[in-house]
């Protein structure tokens, strides 16, 4: 994701390609990481969907591993399911060194400035905020962030 006017992103893609194999120009300078805090806003927002799905099914006594196997059959289906749900979530690992709390706090806490600044109210993405500030004053801020499996 990345921001600059055309020219420059013309001239940069071939070193970009080096970096990573998607490169997409997002826009001018500046909306390659407003477009990445969208991405980071989203998939947190789908984690704790996950996790609030993980809580029902075992609350409800049903299997989580079922649950979410189903889930990967329909329109519920999604990259955030396959790799942060049934990859942490249901084995429930969570190491450091990963993608952590305290990571995802900083980009929401940068994702609800830049929304304050666009004038757009975003409850979804506060309520992810609150569900990462949860699972930190649990003491996960140094885990890797689907632990908010933990606090749901």
């Amino acid at each position: 994701m990345v921001g600059g006017t055309e020219p420059v992103f013309k001239r940069m893609k071939p070193t970009l390609l080096h970096i990573g194999k998607d490169v997409t120009h997002c826009g001018a300078p500046g909306a390659g990481q407003a477009m990445k805090l969208i991405n980071n806003m989203v998939l947190f927002q789908n984690v704790v969907a996950l996790a609030e799905a993980l809580s029902l099914a075992r609350k409800a006594g049903l299997s989580a591993t079922k649950v979410f196997d189903a889930l990967s059959k329909g329109s519920a289906d999604s990259f955030a399911l396959r790799n942060h749900g049934m990859k942490a979530m249901l084995p429930d690992k969570f190491p450091e060194r990963a993608y952590s709390v305290e990571y995802a706090l900083k980009d929401m806490n940068y994702l609800l400035e830049f929304a304050r600044q666009a004038k757009a109210e975003l409850s979804a993405a506060k309520n992810a905020m609150a569900a990462l500030e949860r699972a930190a004053a649990g003491g996960n801020g140094k885990k890797y962030f689907p632990v908010i499996a933990k606090t749901i």
